[in-house]
């Protein structure tokens, strides 16, 4: 089950109220205050810079994934309009393709779903050219989709390596160190001393987030999708363990893939209204 932010900072306020019964208080650390400062100031330099970094790469990636989406729409659109007789099979193509995706994490379903992409490409391969305009305007859309498609799949990587997250860790365990070592015998200074090491892990545990395209992921990937299954006549879909991690809460009617193989992916669509 997902794990919400409200959930994680609660936790966070137990594990730290519990350490204060646990850890020594007025530990006597030579120039603890100046030790202090800068070990906060440079935990905030880095998490500030790197936040900015995989924030700037999640708006980027936000854009690209809603820019595949109006591409696909486009694609399908031209597509029945030159060759209605297509539109069946195509939006059968499509479906899989999107479908498809869901079974992997952004940052690897570009890589894995080339097969898929391909067959909706073929689809329209048996377009003759007989509105010089329209197909020239398909063949560009087609270029736009493979480009768009390969920005994805190098902007959906993690920007956050091990060594990054390793520096960060141990700053931010100095810091709590410190805090519980200083930390007073009052009421007031050890709610202080439990906020301060709970925001500590929750900014490193939002920039986790953001990295991994977990921040808002349900706007992020499931609701873009839901534009070109409407296009193409079919129902919004997702798949059950999405639902059942909390990853993504459905309303209306919608379809389930049920799991059934997970070496070749099968799986068993469901119909669902939730009321």
């Amino acid at each position: 089950m997902k794990t919400t932010f409200i959930e994680k900072s609660g936790i966070m306020a137990v594990l730290f109220t519990a350490l204060l019964f646990i850890f020594p208080k007025n530990i006597n650390i030579p120039n603890v205050s100046d030790l202090f400062t800068a070990t906060t100031v440079l935990f905030a330099i880095l998490t500030g810079f790197f936040i900015a970094a995989v924030l700037s790469n999640y708006f980027r990636l936000q854009s690209l994934i809603a820019e595949e989406t109006s591409l696909w729409c486009s694609f399908y659109e031209v597509s029945i309009t030159i060759k209605p007789k297509i539109k069946a099979e195509l939006g059968l193509a499509i479906d899989n393709y999107l479908r498809a995706a869901f079974d992997f994490e952004l940052s690897e379903y570009v890589g894995k779903t080339w097969d898929e992409f391909d067959k909706a490409m073929k689809v329209t391969n048996r377009i003759r050219k007989t509105d010089t305009n329209m197909y020239v305007f398909l063949l560009g859309i087609k270029g736009d989709l493979k480009k768009t498609r390969q920005e994805i799949f190098l902007t959906a990587r993690k920007i956050m390596e091990r060594n990054h997250w390793l520096t960060l860790i141990i700053l931010a365990t100095i810091i709590i160190f410190l805090v519980y070592a200083m930390r007073p015998l009052g009421v007031t200074d050890s709610i202080l001393t439990v906020l301060i090491s709970s925001v500590t892990c929750l900014v490193l545990f939002l920039l986790y987030d953001i990295d991994g395209n977990i921040f808002a992921e349900e706007k992020l990937a499931f609701s873009s999708f839901e534009r070109a299954f409407k296009e193409i006549g079919k129902l919004p879909y997702y798949p059950e363990e999405s639902i059942k991690s909390g990853r993504v809460k459905p309303k209306g009617k919608y379809r389930v893939g049920v799991l059934l193989n997970k070496e070749t992916l099968k799986r068993e669509i469901h119909m669902v209204e939730f009321k």
